[in-house]
């Protein structure tokens, strides 16, 4: 064999291995983001996608303008936000703006239609969670497809990207599923911190307008806390960078509200207050470290589990004293109690979940306190008294994977099947009313139930109670 034709035969499978790959080219454009998308690929043709239904949006593809195909053909349909591409020769290209599109209303207070799930982009400000920006290759079968992200030109303040961390908009070169559930931010006022946490770096990003010094060094604080006792407990030291990305909303719609990934967080907030770090936003940052193990599964367990670390961790990081928690699972328990929906089916709560914020809230309440009956009913069957920690080992391999069957199967390692399979019917997947038995419940407390019947959880033990939180 020839010099020249190993040369072309070696080239050849080079470029082989890097098929499929998908090349995306942003450009600023002050009220946009130009996206220019080159496909390399084999195939007859890769299903893509657009956006997602977080949020309850209906609008995503009018988010999209001047669409345009320079290269092979790519067939839309616009009713599912898929993009079939048919790469001509091995190649596809195409390209399209991103315009911001706040809402022209809101919905209800609690209602998801806000501009935290949709592209916020001016000259004064940018953010957009990843899946608004690129449409990229769809489904699990694609998501380790090569992908490469460069900008051509950015806006005139720094950004900050969630899946290129430290690294603004420099190249980044990863994988489809780096980039598809993340999140983008700038703003004139961005500043980022790098954080020390169990011997490994993390990034705390703000933009704050007021009091920098004061609530910077409150921010900083509290992460380094409640992530060093939420991965403690989980018994990880990540090496990879997580990030704490606290951002202001250009409208005040909601005091605070947020989004978890699984290398950080992103929470946006009413920034009129001079203080960020109220007790409210406390929880919400908290339940979004959260997700980095809880974010996968039914909603009930994703967000009601949530909701329990979250409580428990504000304790046993040793932020907040254990009636603390009894306060937080109050909330909950009124919140399920007078919920119109209450007794909604899992099915129809999960199926309605963007569509009201009483049907979003549901799953939290009604999964935080089915957590807080199984722990009650461990501790009564096994003596454990910090049932939690032993529920979430049992759960941990299918974290990844979790499905309501892996759930009971795991659980029932743990406690009476028969009993536990029950349950899970009568309160999650039929939404009955919780019973709260005494002899069911964790040590050192008791459910009261107040004259227009809401039960609240009361300390009738605090040394005893206090046990479940070490």
């Amino acid at each position: 064999m020839s010099k020249t034709l190993t040369f072309l035969v070696l080239l050849a499978l080079l470029l082989s291995c890097e098929k499929p790959h998908v090349d995306y080219v942003l450009s600023w454009k002050g009220d946009a983001i130009g996206v220019s998308v080159d496909v390399i690929s084999d195939q007859d043709t890769i299903l893509f996608s657009y956006s997602s239904d977080n949020g309850g949006q209906t609008d995503q593809m009018s988010w999209i303008h001047d669409f345009k195909i320079t290269e092979g053909k790519v067939l839309t349909d616009s009713a599912t936000r898929t993009f079939s591409v048919l790469p001509d020769n091995g190649k596809a290209c195409f390209s399209y703006d991103v315009q911001c599109t706040l809402p022209e209303g809101y919905g209800s207070p609690g209602g998801c239609l806000m501009d935290m799930f949709r592209p916020d982009i001016d000259e004064k400000m940018l953010y957009s969670r990843t899946e608004n920006i690129f449409i990229i290759p769809h489904g699990e079968q694609n998501a380790d497809i090569a992908v490469n992200v460069v900008w051509t030109s950015t806006p005139d303040y720094p950004v900050f990207c969630l899946y290129n961390p430290g690294h603004g908009t420099e190249q980044f070169k990863g994988k489809v599923s780096d980039i598809a559930f993340s999140v983008m931010a700038g703003d004139p006022l961005l500043d980022l911190d790098t954080l020390d946490i169990c011997g490994n770096t993390h990034f705390l990003v703000t933009a704050l307008r007021k009091n920098e010094k004061m609530n910077k060094s409150d921010l900083n604080s509290f992460f380094k806390t409640i992530y060093a006792s939420i991965s403690g407990f989980w018994e990880e030291n990540y090496n990879a960078p997580y990030s704490f990305l606290v951002f202001p909303f250009r409208r005040n719609t909601f005091e605070v509200t947020g989004n978890g990934f699984p290398n950080g967080f992103v929470s946006r907030y009413d920034a009129t207050e001079d203080t960020i770090l109220n007790l409210n936003r406390r929880d919400v940052y908290t339940h979004e470290i959260g997700h980095k193990w809880m974010n996968n599964g039914t909603i009930w367990f994703a967000e009601g589990f949530d909701e329990m670390q979250t409580g428990y961790h504000l304790v046993a990081s040793g932020l907040e004293k254990p009636s603390y928690f009894a306060k937080y699972f109050n909330h909950a328990l009124r919140g399920l109690h007078h919920n119109p929906h209450k007794n909604a089916t899992d099915k129809e709560a999960e199926e309605l979940f963007w569509d009201d914020g009483d049907y979003t809230w549901l799953l939290y309440w009604r999964g935080f306190s089915y957590a807080f009956h199984l722990a009650g009913i461990y501790e009564k069957e096994t003596g454990v008294h910090n049932a939690w920690k032993p529920m979430m080992k049992a759960v941990k391999p299918f974290l990844d994977d979790f499905s309501a069957e892996k759930f009971i199967e795991a659980m029932s390692k743990l406690m009476d099947r028969k009993r536990l399979e029950k349950d899970y019917r009568q309160f999650i997947v039929d939404g009955k009313d919780f019973d709260f038995f005494p002899q069911d419940l964790p040590s050192g407390c008791t459910i009261i139930r107040e004259k227009d019947g809401t039960p609240q959880l009361q300390i009738t033990d605090s040394i005893l109670f206090a046990g479940h939180f070490k």
